[in-house]
Formats: structure tokens, sequence, C-alpha cells
């Protein structure tokens, strides 16, 4: 079992480490947003701020991270599709 989990670690580490540092990056954004609302705010930290339901800083994190993300691939898009109008 344990060698099932670490080829198949290994396998996504390969992928991860096939792509461009720009979709490298895109990839661990999400986390990153993950870790610092975590750290900078708390677990129940954002229960404090005006909010009536206490939200986890990792799951905001996560969708902050996830939206930006998404923005940057919109942004990709548009960019590309300026290019080839020109």
């Amino acid at each position: 079992m344990f060698k099932r989990i670490r080829a198949f670690s290994y396998e996504i580490w390969a992928w991860f480490r096939r792509r461009s540092l720009f979709i490298q990056i895109l990839l661990i954004f999400p986390i990153l947003c993950a870790i610092t609302v975590t750290v900078l705010v708390g677990n129940m930290g954002l229960a404090l701020m005006g909010t009536a339901v206490a939200l986890y800083a990792p799951v905001v994190g996560w969708v902050g991270g996830l939206f930006t993300v998404i923005l940057a691939k919109a942004g990709i898009i548009v960019a590309k599709e300026h290019r080839q109008h020109r």
C-alpha cells in the first residue's frame, strides 16, 4: 500500500514539475492564500470581523485563491484574444 501511495505521489510531483513556472505558481497560489489567511486571522477569527457565521479561514483562503486563479486564467484568455485581433 505504501509503495502505491509513494508511486502515485511521485507521478503527481512529476506532472507538476513538467508544467511551466507560471502554471506552477497558479496551482500553488490557492494553497498559499489559505495558509496566509489562517496565519494572519486564525481559524475562527473571521467571525469577529462582523460576519454572523464563523468562517473557517483556510476555506476562505482557498476561495480567494481560486478566485484569483480564475481571474488570472481569464486575463490570459483576454490577452490572447487581444493579440490575435491585432
